[in-house]
């Protein structure tokens, strides 16, 4: 018992009195510094503990896809598909051929990915028939880059739409009618790879002026090079009341204060080897150099829009004379004034003229074209899920009563 007590009481001394028994050297394995005759070095365990990671979360909503975001990254999947019905019955003096088709006019699959509020990544890829082009099939239609630090300054690089005209920059998932105009078809620049400068809020005046510069490849989407030209860009734009979504056509919101947008591009393209600028077969004989112009308005109030565009391409000289062929160049301009109102939610009427002239001299199988036609869409979920359908009537020659009739219908999902 007295040799119990006498231990019980040594053991209640505080650790640094005098009394206290002596505490044990750190070992190799703690913090403080091993004995002498320790020759093994720390352990993982007296490393700094690492800072945890943030956590991961998943969302997905229509018109947005699927999007995994961490801390100050996220990455966006989307997707798009475009099922269409089409028709053209052409009078018995017409020469345009009779078509009846069904197919997936288009079926798209982006990726983006943003790292804080400075850098994006975009890659889009797309496996329709004719989302590809017949003499060089690609499913790459856009890969670029964007630094956006600087509110007067952005970067962007990479594959892109030529920021020239409005109705090619707006995504064909966000048209009025099923498809862009003739005129469009034929005039307008197609994507390309090259350096861009821009801003949507030049001098911070809440989005009233914009501006793109680009330097491109010019010859298209994807293309090696031929020739040392390169295409040059410039495209100013004005938004008198404000900044507003000018990237999607119609006013399905029925906007209560007015939206008008006023855009002019002008681009050249030196030494181009195809017949439309951007996009065509290939010229043998040579090369081309082209002007372009291009003005532009979208006006939006109250379920009403107005959507116009002129469109121009010079060519510097007409034909490319070979050995055996002569190959033409491709040169005119064209016009078209678009309509449309929408009286009811996720409902939509639009009308729309259009015009495009050949000038003197350029390719013979280029021909007058111009287009008559109205439309309606239902969009229960918006541009994201929407049901598309259209009349026109397609005059061929000076004649407006020889022609073709093009009937059309088109479902769009868009996740």
């Amino acid at each position: 018992m007295i040799v119990t007590l006498t231990l019980l009481a040594l053991l209640s001394q505080p650790v640094d009195g005098g009394a206290a028994l002596p505490s044990p050297a750190p070992g190799p394995n703690e913090l403080g510094a091993a004995p002498h005759d320790a020759a093994a070095p720390p352990t993982a365990t007296s490393a700094e503990p690492r800072p945890k990671k943030p956590s991961a979360t998943v969302e997905a909503e229509w018109g947005e896809g699927v999007t995994m975001k961490a801390g100050d990254f996220s990455l966006q999947l989307r997707g798009r598909v475009q099922a269409r019905a089409e028709a053209i019955v052409p009078t018995p003096e017409s020469t345009t051929n009779r078509i009846n088709q069904l197919l997936i006019r288009r079926a798209r699959l982006s990726l983006v990915a943003r790292y804080t509020e400075d850098w994006t990544m975009l890659v889009q890829l797309a496996f329709a028939t004719l989302d590809m082009e017949p003499d060089a099939p690609n499913v790459l239609r856009d890969a670029h880059l964007t630094w956006s630090r600087l509110r007067d300054l952005n970067l962007r690089v990479g594959q892109t739409k030529v920021p020239f005209g409005r109705q090619r920059v707006i995504s064909s998932g966000a048209q009025q009618m099923v498809d862009r105009s003739i005129v469009v078809a034929e005039l307008n620049l197609d994507r390309d790879v090259g350096i861009l400068l821009r801003s949507d809020d030049l001098f911070g005046l809440g989005g009233r002026l914009a501006y793109t510069l680009g330097v491109m490849g010019g010859d298209g989407r994807n293309r090696l090079g031929t020739n040392v030209g390169l295409l040059y860009v410039a495209r100013v734009q004005v938004n008198p009341f404000g900044r507003f979504d000018d990237l999607v056509a119609g006013d399905l919101e029925r906007l209560e204060r007015p939206r008008l947008s006023i855009g002019l591009a002008a681009a050249r393209n030196v030494a181009t080897v195809r017949p439309r600028s951007t996009i065509g077969t290939t010229y043998r004989n040579g090369s081309l150099t082209y002007d372009h112009l291009a003005a532009d308005l979208l006006f939006k109030w109250r379920g009403f829009s107005l959507e116009a565009e002129t469109l121009l391409r010079h060519a510097e000289q007409p034909n490319l004379v070979g050995a055996t062929t002569t190959e033409w160049a491709r040169a005119g301009w064209g016009y078209y004034l678009q309509a449309g109102y929408s009286p009811l939610d996720a409902f939509e009427v639009s009308a729309r003229w259009g015009q495009l002239t050949p000038f003197a001299g350029t390719d013979p199988s280029f021909k007058e074209q111009r287009e008559l036609g109205v439309g309606f869409g239902w969009y229960p979920k918006q541009h994201n899920l929407k049901l598309q359908g259209d009349l026109f009537w397609l005059p061929v020659g000076p004649r407006f009563d020889v022609g073709a009739w093009q009937v059309r219908a088109q479902l769009q999902l868009a996740f």
